[in-house]
Order: structure tokens, then C-alpha cells, then sequence
């Protein structure tokens, strides 16, 4: 008696079965083809029924062939191969059922439809290869291979289940579309992958869900579109990567990667490069989830916080996204690249609801880059956050624009970058918060033009355009013009920081009368100090407590409108020396303290610059700044002092000025000492005087008379032996009053030459 199989009770076989049957049974590896004609139109909803094999019919006889063919190695072609079933042009219907069952062969299907998912769970196979086939999804769950897993060209209607698989080759999906819109395309947790994981051209309308995965080579998904918009379009959470991360540009294609969803990859690592370059990622805006922090980044579009990337991370060129790239304590042990990138999330919020919270195009909190930083030509509108991360070599802001005007555009404190920092010629509208930076060489923002500074909602103010407070910069801070001025609008913030050679404002154009300082250098700092400005400041410039070897300003600093605050600023020379005869540049510097101080007495700035004009041994210059510094003493004193005795102060600065110039000219003192006893002498020689003791017969000397009164130190008796009177008298109070100012300002002088103190 005949047995009957269950799949011969369904009916006599198809041209298609019959021909898979044959080969079957003679062990031969050869490709099931009907040979109808054209091939198989795998959309097209009717077909030809000599095309059909029933899946239960090839589930069965892939596993009853192994039983019939048992003591033997069945399709044994040549020796290194694997046997092939390969089939083609075939509708399947009905489910292809390998679940649980080990197979040597490698099931090969081109230009196939299958009615039903194919069921390959718990299977262990030599290989499978989809190509150009149409199925309605791949339940792969725990799938075994020690081959290639292939699907290209084809195309699937539900989701690729993938889970705990584990692939001994390569896993591709090149020019295949997936499509499960709202749900998972490919289900790939934890999925093991001894190749590469290879999507060229993949388009996926769903969820790519692979967290946990291993792959050992790269991982690329170049010239692909992946669309889940509000949701993960890739979910790599913790992803393994041997290789590269690649979703650039398919180079035969010349097809941009593009995302409208999220790239989800925290905690990922990856051995090789993450190369973005040229890729499009399109915002989409994700629901709160339950206990997420409202400060976080609702549009994000890549996140890859606390990845380890070995090599470069590159989002540049013709990068561009419409939402937040987060990589928070991130490693990239090679360089950041973003030149000529651009993440705008202008289109987000309204103006001012982006003032009151900003959106982040990039934020890098506690991120570090062993390499360089190099984001020259980049357009970010909003805000980029990046406190405390570290850069080992330099970061490159070159001809960048920053825009997020009235907000912190850039929010790096504390960064730490071996190298320079370089902001050349970049338009930023916003303010650059870099307190307690440590910056290895050089911070250079030359030909910047920073606008539209930060607003303080608390104090109601402006931010600094730019805030290095507490930052140590080795060697220049450069904020001077190059090709076009270096423009703040507002406060260039230096208070307490430590520059190791230069801060140069040389042609600078700087505030714009919103805040109180142009420039507040309040404990700077620095070897050489450039004050430069093209147009007076608008603002004070305040340079209380600064330190500096060099000084370079000119009038345009001492016109700024809040004046230029010097109490206690030292500075030990100029970059260029006044010389000895020189009169006019000491008188000029005299004018800007004079204006400068707004009617009030600040003896410091003179003293300072005394001390300066003392160390290069131009004494002269030092003379005639203290003797303004104390003219200006006097002023504030009779202003202090009630109207009835004002003028006697005056009168008495202006003799002193007079004579002796407040005692820093005694030579003055001795020639209006030699003035008056000429002048006594010849009034006395014309005016006898009455001898108070006749009897002595004293002799009578004009000269020696005036002498006794004039030196109040000399006595020679002639003042003891004459009585004055009438206008004679009047006189000798004069000599006596003149002699005893005149000798006492003489003493003080000698005594202040000899002592080298101003």
C-alpha cells in the first residue's frame, strides 16, 4: 500500500513543485524554475497557478529529503560548497515552515512571492538569500546561520524579526523597502552578526530595532531612507560595532542617507568611524515620556550619548537636520568633523518662547574628543551646549554662523581644548559663555561680529557677547579686526582670567550702549594688553585690578562713553616707549586721566603712570604727572570743602603751582628765593629802615637784611637790629611768609630726590 503524503492529499503538484520534487529526489543542486516565460511579476496580484508551490509542500520535502538522503552528503556539487536549494519565479503560498529544524542547505529564492510570512525560527541553516521577492514579513527569531543572510531588491509588508538571531556571515538588505509604518521593520534585539550589517539603499518605513546587537564589521546604511517620523527610525541602543557606522552617500548612486525619525544609539560602541556626511535628518517631534526631564531635548534627530566611537565622527559637508544632535558623555577618540554643516531648529518655537527655553542644535555636556573639533563653516541655529567637555587637540569655529539671538548660542563652560580655539570671521547672534574655559594656546575670535546678545531674565539685562570669566588662555585672546572689525554688542566679559601673552582689541568695535561695560577686564591678567578700539566703546571699560607688562591704547578708548575705570590697574610699561622729549604725548595722556575722571581725584592712575615714566628714566614726564595728579588733589579738596573757604585752597594750590610746582620743582624755589631777595634788596636799598638801639650804631645792609628775612634757618641778627614801618613793614611780612614756603617746599623736594619717592 502506497503511502500518502499529507501534501499529496492536496492535489496533484504544480509544474513548480514537480520540478523542486525531482530535484529532490536525485540529490542534484539545481534552481526550481518553471520556465513559463517571463519572469515573475512579484506585485502583480494575479499569476500563473503552474508558478504556485505550496510552502507546506516545501517544508515538507526540504525536511523528508534529509531522511531520504541520510548516510550520504546530499547536492554535492564541488567540494568547499554548500548545497543549494534555489528557487525561482514561484508564488509560495500557504507558510514556509522550517521552524525548530536544521538544514544544510542554503535556501536561495529569487523573484519569489510569498503569501505568508516565512517561519525560520529556532532554524539553523547554511544560508539564505531573498532576491527581488515580495513577502509580508520574516519570522527569524533565534535563526542560525554560517552564511550570508540576504535580502536585496526585495520588499516586505510587515516586520523583519531578527531577535537573538545569529548570522555567521553578513547580513544585507541592499535596494530593499521595507514597509510597516507605526510598527517594527526589523526586530533585531540582541541580533549577532559575524559580517557586516550591510542596508545600501534600504528604504524602511517603520522602526530598524536592533539595542544590543553585535555587528563585526560595519554597519552602513548609505544612499538609505529610513522613515518612523516621531519615532526611533534606527533603535541601536547599546549597539557593538566592529567597523563603521555608515549613513552617507551611496557612492553609485550619488543618493543622500536621509532620516525622518530619531537615530537612537546611546551607550554604543563602535570600532571604526561614525560617518554621516551629507545626510538629511528630518525632525520629529517625540511624545514626553513618563519621569523625562523637561530640559531635555524634545527634537532630537541623532542621539549618542555615552557612545565610545574609536575613530572620527563625521557630520559634515552637506550635513543637514532639523533637530538636536545629542552626544552627552560621549567619547570620540578621533575627530568631530561638522564643516560646512547645518541643524536648524528655527522652524520649533516662536522667538520669544526660544529665548525663554532655547532649542539645542548640538549638546555635548561631559563629552571628549581625543582629536580635533573642526566645525569651520557650520550654521547652527540654536543653541549648542557643550559644558565640560574636553577637546585634546584645537576646535574650529572658522566662518561659522551661530544664531540664536538673546540666548546663550554657544554654552561652553568650563571646556577644556589643548589647542586654539578659532572663531574667525563667524557671524554669532547670541552670546558665547565660555567661564572657567582652559584653552592651550590661543582664543581667537578675529573679524567675529557677535550680535543680539543673551537677555538675563532674572537681573532684567544683557549677557556678555562674550564671557571668559575665570578662563586661563596660554598664550593670545585676539578679538581684532582682519578682513572686517571685530564687532561686541555687547559686554566682553575678562573678569579674573589669565591670558599667558596677548589680549588684542586692535581695530574692534565694541558695545552698543546696552550694557554698562564695553569691556570689563576686572583682575585680568595678561603680558600684553592691545586697547585698540576703531570708535570710542560704547560702555565703560574696566580695567580695576588688571595686571599687565605692556599697555597699547588710544584716544578712541579714553572717549568711551562710561569712561575707562583704572583705580588699581598696574601696568609696568607701553608697547610703544614716549620718548624723553616727548612733551605733547604726556600732556595728551594727561588730558585723557583729566576727562576720564569726570571732576573726581583718583591719585592711582597718576601714581601708575609716575611709575611708569620713573622706570624708564624719563623723570621729567614722572614730574609733571605728579604735579597734575596734585593740582587735581587740590581742585577736590577746596570742592570739598564750604564756598567762604574754597579760595583760599585755590589760592594756595595756585602759589604752590607757581613757585615751586607743589614742591616737585625745588630748583623753581630757589630761583624765586634769588627773585625776592633782589626785589627786597633794592626796595630796602631805597628805604632805610629806623635802627631800634641807636646807641649800637648798627650798619645798615639791604641785602643782609633781606637774606635774614627770606631764610628763616640763617640768622644774621639784621632782623632784630631795624624797625619797619609803613609799607617797609608790609614788605618784610612778605620776605618773612615767602622765606619760610619757599625754604620748607626746597627742604621737601631735596628730601623726596633723595628718598626716589613720587
Amino acid at each position: 500500500m502506497a503511502v500518502v503524503k499529507p501534501w499529496e492529499s492536496n492535489g496533484p503538484l504544480t509544474a513548480a513543485e514537480q520540478r523542486l520534487d525531482d530535484l529532490l529526489r536525485q540529490s542534484r543542486s539545481d534552481r526550481v524554475d518553471p520556465d513559463t516565460g517571463a519572469p515573475l511579476d512579484v506585485h502583480a496580484v494575479n499569476h500563473d497557478p503552474e508558478r504556485v508551490i505550496r510552502g507546506e509542500f516545501l517544508s515538507r520535502r526540504l525536511v523528508e529529503s534529509l531522511e531520504e538522503t541520510a548516510g550520504w552528503r546530499p547536492f554535492a556539487r564541488r567540494s568547499g560548497r554548500q548545497p543549494v536549494i534555489a528557487v525561482e519565479n514561484a508564488v509560495i503560498t500557504g507558510r514556509l515552515d522550517l521552524r525548530a529544524t536544521e538544514l544544510p542547505y542554503l535556501l536561495e529564492f529569487v523573484r519569489c512571492r510569498f503569501e505568508l510570512a516565512p517561519d525560520l525560527r529556532q532554524a539553523s541553516i547554511a544560508g539564505l538569500v531573498l532576491w527581488h521577492c515580495r513577502l509580508p514579513g520574516l519570522n527569524a527569531r533565534n535563526l542560525s546561520t554560517s552564511n550570508d543572510t540576504v535580502l536585496r531588491h526585495c520588499t516586505s509588508t510587515g516586520g523583519i524579526d531578527l531577535a537573538d538571531a545569529q548570522l555567521g556571515g553578513s547580513l544585507l538588505f541592499d535596494d530593499s523597502e521595507l514597509r510597516n509604518p507605526g510598527g517594527r521593520a526589523v526586530y533585531g534585539d540582541r541580533l549577532t552578526v559575524d559580517g557586516a550589517l550591510i542596508g545600501l539603499r534600504l528604504q524602511a518605513a517603520g522602526e530598524i530595532r536592533i539595542p544590543g546587537a553585535k555587528v563585526g564589521g560595519n554597519l552602513t546604511f548609505s544612499g538609505g531612507a529610513l522613515r518612523n517620523r516621531g519615532r526611533y527610525a534606527l533603535n541601536a541602543n547599546g549597539i557593538q560595532v566592529g567597523g563603521s557606522l555608515r549613513c552617507d552617500v551611496d557612492r553609485t548612486s550619488r543618493q543622500p542617507f536621509s532620516v525622518a525619525g530619531v537615530l537612537f544609539m546611546p551607550s554604543a560602541h563602535i570600532s571604526g568611524d561614525v560617518r554621516l556626511r551629507d545626510a538629511v535628518l528630518e525632525p520629529g517631534t517625540m511624545p514626553p515620556r513618563r519621569g523625562e526631564s523637561k530640559h531635555d531635548d524634545p527634537i532630537c534627530t541623532l542621539i549618542l550619548d555615552r557612545g565610545d566611537v574609536r575613530g572620527d565622527v563625521q557630520i559634515d559637508q552637506g550635513f543637514r537636520s532639523g533637530g538636536t544632535i545629542r552626544m552627552v558623555s560621549a567619547r570620540i577618540g578621533g575627530d568631530l568633523r561638522m564643516g560646512g554643516a547645518c541643524v536648524d531648529l528655527s522652524w520649533s518655537r516662536s522667538a520669544r518662547a526660544a529665548v525663554e527655553q532655547p532649542m539645542r542644535a548640538l549638546h555635548m555636556d561631559g563629552t571628549e574628543v581625543l582629536g580635533n573639533v573642526d566645525a569651520s563653516g557650520v550654521q547652527l541655529h540654536g543653541q549648542v551646549r557643550m559644558v565640560d567637555v574636553k577637546v585634546a587637540g584645537s576646535f574650529q569655529l572658522n566662518k561659522a554662523r551661530l544664531t540664536g539671538p538673546r540666548t546663550d548660542v554657544l554654552q561652553a563652560s568650563r571646556i577644556s581644548v589643548g589647542s586654539n580655539l578659532d572663531c574667525r570671521d563667524s557671524d554669532v547672534s547670541g552670546s558665547l559663555q565660555l567661564q572657567g574655559a582652559r584653552i592651550g594656546a590661543n582664543v581667537d575670535l578675529r573679524a567675529a561680529q557677535l550680535t543680539k546678545p543673551a537677555w538675563h531674565r532674572h537681573k532684567m539685562t544683557y549677557k556678555p557677547s562674550v564671557d571668559l570669566r575665570a578662563a586661563t588662555v596660554a598664550r593670545d585672546l585676539v578679538c581684532a579686526a582682519g578682513g572686517r572689525p571685530f564687532v561686541a554688542e555687547g559686554e566682553v566679559q575678562l573678569r579674573r582670567a589669565e591670558i599667558g601673552r596677548q589680549a588684542n582689541f586692535s581695530g574692534s568695535r565694541l558695545g552698543d550702549g546696552s550694557n554698562r561695560n564695553a569691556i570689563n577686564a576686572f583682575g585680568l591678567v595678561v603680558q600684553e594688553f592691545t586697547l585698540l578700539p576703531q570708535v570710542p566703546p560704547q560702555g565703560r571699560i574696566m580695567l580695576r585690578q588688571a595686571q599687565c607688562e605692556l599697555l597699547a591704547d588710544n584716544a578712541e578708548l579714553w572717549a568711551a562713553s562710561g569712561g575707562v575705570d583704572v583705580e588699581d590697574f598696574s601696568y609696568d610699561n607701553f608697547t610703544e616707549s614716549i620718548e624723553p622729549t616727548d612733551r605733547e604725548a604726556v600732556l595728551e595722556r594727561l588730558s585723557w586721566l583729566r576727562a576720564n575722571s569726570g571732576g573726581r581725584y583718583q591719585p592711582g592712575p597718576y601714581d601708575q603712570l609716575a611709575k611708569v615714566f620713573r622706570g624708564n628714566g624719563t623723570e621729567e614726564h614722572a614730574v609733571t604727572v605728579m604735579i597734575e595728579k596734585q593740582r587735581r588733589r587740590y581742585q577736590a579738596i577746596a570742592a570739598a570743602t564750604r564756598p567762604v573757604f574754597r579760595w583760599p585752597v585755590r589760592l594756595w594750590s595756585m602759589l604752590q603751582l607757581v613757585t615751586v610746582s607743589y614742591g616737585f620743582r625745588p630748583l623753581r624755589a630757589m630761583i624765586w628765593l634769588v627773585l625776592l631777595t633782589a626785589a627786597g634788596t633794592t626796595w630796602f636799598s631805597f628805604h632805610e629802615l629806623v635802627p631800634i638801639n641807636e646807641e649800637d650804631h648798627p650798619v645798615w645792609n639791604p641785602f643782609l637784611y633781606t637774606v635774614d628775612q627770606l631764610v628763616p634757618i640763617i640768622n644774621l641778627g639784621h632782623d632784630v637790629m631795624w624797625r619797619a614801618e609803613g609799607s617797609s613793614e608790609w614788605i618784610t611780612v612778605v620776605l618773612i611768609a615767602a622765606g619760610w614756603v619757599l625754604a620748607t617746599t626746597v627742604a621737601a623736594g631735596i628730601t623726596r630726590a633723595l628718598r626716589r619717592d613720587p
